[in-house]
């Protein structure tokens, strides 16, 4: 039963059913307790957005994490550098390879998700403080025949982990991150004012400004 989580993947992906979804961190803390995340960073994030006005206001929970991009901009500037410490697997899940990250920092500020962390622990290639970190579907877990930890630990049942086209066909109504409309972000580290945007589930940039 285990090794079979991963025996029919050909692309990674993660479903996340957002009436589920109730906001809870679990997952958040799963992904910190499995990797010792850095204190003050997360590799998973919840927001949430404001829908619909008054005096019908809800507030919808918004689960980020790393899209594992297929022209992931994180790999691109690294390659670009010469560096080559962002790989991808070949089932689609994009990672860093702390043996070989330099520390530049440069990787961070171009993911369009905000979902890179720099934890300044850790020692790099240059024998310095400081590593480039990220959500990687818990690889790890996958290669045992393990469900990620933020799959397992979700209290709603929210997410399950799977091949992207199948769970595809299975929710045949998902949209993919970015192509549903107009959040307004209510909460996270956004500052004290809530912003408003017309476009993006979440609107991604702003999400994590």
């Amino acid at each position: 039963m285990a090794d079979s989580i991963q025996a029919t993947v050909t692309k990674a992906a993660i479903y996340v059913d957002l009436k589920r979804c109730i906001g809870c961190d679990s997952c958040s803390l799963a992904c910190k307790q499995e990797f010792n995340v850095a204190l003050g960073e997360r590799w998973s994030e919840i927001y949430g957005a404001e829908k619909e006005d008054y005096p019908q206001v809800r507030v919808q929970v918004l689960p980020m994490r790393c899209q594992q991009c297929n022209n992931a901009p994180c790999k691109t500037v690294c390659d670009n550098l010469k560096y080559f410490a962002i790989k991808r697997r070949p089932d689609g899940i994009v990672y860093v390879d702390p043996a070989l990250c330099v520390g530049c920092q440069k990787c961070i500020p171009v993911c369009p998700y905000k979902s890179m962390s720099f934890n300044t622990q850790k020692t790099n290639k240059l024998g310095k403080l400081g590593v480039a970190e990220k959500c990687n579907f818990c690889m790890q877990r996958l290669d045992k025949g393990l469900l990620p930890a933020c799959v397992v630990t979700c209290l709603g049942v929210t997410l399950e982990y799977g091949d992207f086209n199948a769970l595809r066909a299975k929710y045949p109504e998902a949209q993919q991150m970015g192509s549903s409309v107009g959040p307004r972000v209510l909460y996270g580290h956004m500052g004290d004012e809530p912003e408003h945007r017309t476009a993006g589930y979440p609107d991604a940039v702003p999400c994590h400004d």
